[in-house]
């Protein structure tokens, strides 16, 4: 079995636009399996940037075998070592948890089933954040009523601050 290659954020960055468009015009199913796995890959990118240059890297991240091969432990690790945010990493759970709804439910889900629509009222990210400089929410929680409406921002939110955190982020030397 051969390795998953890791996309760098650089590659995850020029995705965006056709990102976005799953979002906006695929059935929930694929736009909850797409977003996680997405999301996934922008946080296996931030730790590949941030840990060092080496094969013990590579192994730790491979998504068959690695111990932080899953959006999960990822999540977990990105959070430890500071990278992200408290209520972005809370959301990173609910998200894996949607996508794991969708994956092992025996028949089809849509964010109108009751047990989708309370996990999108569980994503906080969006609601949280400042407009500017001020204490005034950019969203308020009733902007994002419509479930799909509150997964696709808050998913959005997550994917460029993921983006904009591994870009921004210098690749570190090994300890001697």
């Amino acid at each position: 079995m051969t390795k998953r290659t890791l996309l760098p954020a650089e590659s995850l960055s020029a995705d965006t636009q056709a990102f976005f468009d799953v979002l906006n015009n695929e059935p929930d199913l694929s736009a909850v399996v797409i977003s996680a796995a997405y999301i996934d890959a922008c946080l296996a990118a931030l730790l590949e940037k941030f840990f060092v240059a080496s094969a013990v890297s590579a192994k730790v991240l491979d998504s068959r075998s690695g111990s932080l091969g899953s959006l999960s432990s990822r999540a977990d690790a990105c959070y430890v070592l500071g990278l992200v945010s408290k209520p972005l990493y809370q959301d990173l759970l609910v998200l894996a948890e949607m996508r794991n709804q969708f994956a092992h439910h025996h028949l089809s889900l849509s964010f109108a089933s009751p047990e989708l629509s309370e996990s999108c009222s569980r994503l906080m990210y969006p609601v949280m954040l400042k407009n500017g400089n001020t204490d005034e929410p950019l969203y308020t929680p009733g902007q994002l009523r419509n479930p799909r409406d509150r997964f696709t921002m808050t998913v959005v939110l997550i994917s460029q601050r993921l983006l904009l955190t591994a870009l921004g982020t210098q690749k570190r030397e090994p300890a001697v």
